[in-house]
Formats: structure tokens, C-alpha cells, sequence
């Protein structure tokens, strides 16, 4: 499934994505955080711009905290996963722990 969304990631896109840019507080599971900038957001993640250096894998586990614009810039925590890797930067789709703790 991995391969899929790197190949056609716009093909996986339940929500559509709006080109805002947003400081995001990043971290990693074994990372201090970074604040970033996202190219675009959606309810079901982001692209964040990083330096092209950094090299996490698809699939790594990530925390994310911002003020979200889509929901009147509301201080907002989600946890994502890194679901496309583009030279200036990660592709995120938010995770909803409650969904893995009750199957």
C-alpha cells in the first residue's frame, strides 16, 4: 500500500488539500521537535517543507501541533504518519489512535 501512495498520491486523497501556510511544531519519536511550514493541508493531513537532508521513512510515526485553519485556529495536536516522501519535504496523513485501540 506504501508503493501506491508514493507512486499516485493524489489518487488516495479523500480530502481535498488547500494551499495554507501554517507553522507546525514536528516531532518525531525520537526527535526534539522542529517547527515547519506546510505547502497545503486538508482534514486528512498535510505536506510539510523540510530540509531535504533529513530522512525519515514512509510509515514513520509522527506528532504534529499547530493552530488549525480549517477549524477556526484552534490549538491542535494529531498524531500522522509520513505517507509520501518528496525531495522538499513529507507528505502526512493524520492518525486517529482511537481507531488502532479499539480494533
Amino acid at each position: 500500500m506504501s508503493e501506491n501512495l508514493q507512486a499516485n498520491p493524489k489518487n488516495q486523497r479523500r480530502h481535498p488539500r488547500q494551499e495554507i501556510k501554517v507553522s507546525v511544531e514536528l516531532t518525531f519519536l525520537e526527535e526534539p521537535y522542529a517547527v515547519v511550514n506546510t505547502r497545503d493541508i486538508s482534514e486528512g493531513g498535510m505536506f510539510i517543507e523540510v530540509n531535504a537532508k533529513e530522512k525519515f521513512p514512509v510509515g514513520e510515526m509522527v506528532n504534529v501541533h499547530y493552530l488549525d485553519p480549517l477549524n477556526d485556529n484552534q490549538d491542535t495536536f494529531k498524531d500522522a504518519m509520513i505517507v509520501h516522501v518528496a525531495k522538499d519535504g513529507y507528505g502526512l496523513c493524520f492518525i486517529e489512535m482511537d481507531d488502532f485501540a479499539s480494533a
